[in-house]
């Protein structure tokens, strides 16, 4: 069966607005667009929808705009993203998830993983399982959880998608 956009109707483009400030420090909405899941990160049977990344956080006030770079990533960056976590069994996304090495280390040939971050994560929708090497727990939605670099991975036994808003804040990790 072949997976396309009509297929995942139940997870729609996501909107970001931005806010800046114009040249005499008013407020503007800088941006309000529509994303979609962002092509290549998809793996396992999750994808993401990168919304906003800067490498450091911006002087204020600023335009909205100009500390924006897609992608961003090293200590000190910040990245905000939806991610998507699809039921088990469900056909993965298209994407390449060679892409991901940048930002998620795997360290075997299972979906555990790890990331150079603090990750500040809310399940707007669903629910997920997180695991991680000696526990694991189930996330509703409405609940927030605090991801300090562990090795984790994510299991959705819902028949829904779950929807995830996660803000990266990149740091060191001497790994695993």
């Amino acid at each position: 069966m072949t997976d396309t956009a009509a297929d995942r109707a139940d997870v729609p483009e996501v909107r970001l607005v931005v806010t800046g400030h114009d040249p005499d420090n008013r407020g503007i909405i800088a941006r309000d667009t529509r994303v979609g899941p962002t092509p290549g990160l998809a793996a396992d049977s999750w994808e993401a929808y990168e919304l906003w990344s800067a490498k450091s956080l911006p002087s204020l006030p600023d335009d909205g705009l100009a500390a924006i770079e897609t992608h961003a990533s090293g200590p000190g960056s910040v990245r905000l993203i939806q991610c998507v976590i699809h039921p088990e069994g469900s056909p993965l996304p298209p994407g390449d998830p060679d892409v991901t090495s940048s930002t998620i280390q795997r360290t075997d040939d299972t979906a555990m993983h790890f990331t150079a971050s603090v990750d500040l994560v809310v399940v707007l929708d669903g629910e997920v399982e997180v695991v991680l090497d000696g526990a694991c727990t189930v996330l509703k939605q409405g609940d927030f959880l605090v991801q300090n670099g562990t090795r984790h991975e994510w299991h959705n036994y819902g028949d829904k998608p779950a929807r995830l808003g996660v803000v990266f804040l990149a740091t060191e990790h001497r790994g695993y």
